[in-house]
């Protein structure tokens, strides 16, 4: 079960992409198998927010876009953070920033995304787009 903040953020998707509650519930069962977005766990989340990004939606908080301006040049931007955000949950299946936050302090010695220069933004997001998702892996060997 996700928290009303998911459930709200999947109806603003919705709205903003202006789909009819047909369309909606068909696009909810065909990417987490489900009839309402209650029902959905942590995976059928990310997979319904994969499909909605899919049709173009893009969810930019109200504070990112405020602190955008301030953003020193040469560190990654929010949408570079939110697709590493996005990879990297893909990869585990759920939502997971401390683990996150590891692995890039293990690998780039970097402590959290937003410190990211622009080199090591592309390099982490290379690396991410080669990963597989756990569950598949687990799968094929």
């Amino acid at each position: 079960m996700i928290d009303s903040k998911k459930i709200s953020l999947i109806h603003l998707a919705k709205k903003n992409l202006a789909m009819t509650d047909d369309d909606y519930r068909a696009l909810l069962l065909r990417a987490a198998g489900v009839e309402s977005s209650t029902c959905l766990d942590a995976v059928g989340f990310a997979a319904v927010m994969v499909e909605f990004g899919r049709l173009g939606f893009e969810s930019t908080s109200a504070s990112e876009r405020r602190k955008e301006p301030y953003r020193q040049g040469s560190h990654a931007t929010y949408a570079q953070r939110s697709l590493i955000r996005r990879l990297w949950q893909a990869y585990k299946g759920e939502e997971d920033d401390a683990g996150l936050r590891h692995w890039l302090q293990r690998q780039f010695k970097v402590s959290h995304p937003r410190f990211l220069d622009q080199e090591t933004t592309r390099k982490v997001i290379c690396a991410l787009r080669n990963f597989k998702p756990k569950a598949q892996a687990r799968t094929t060997s």
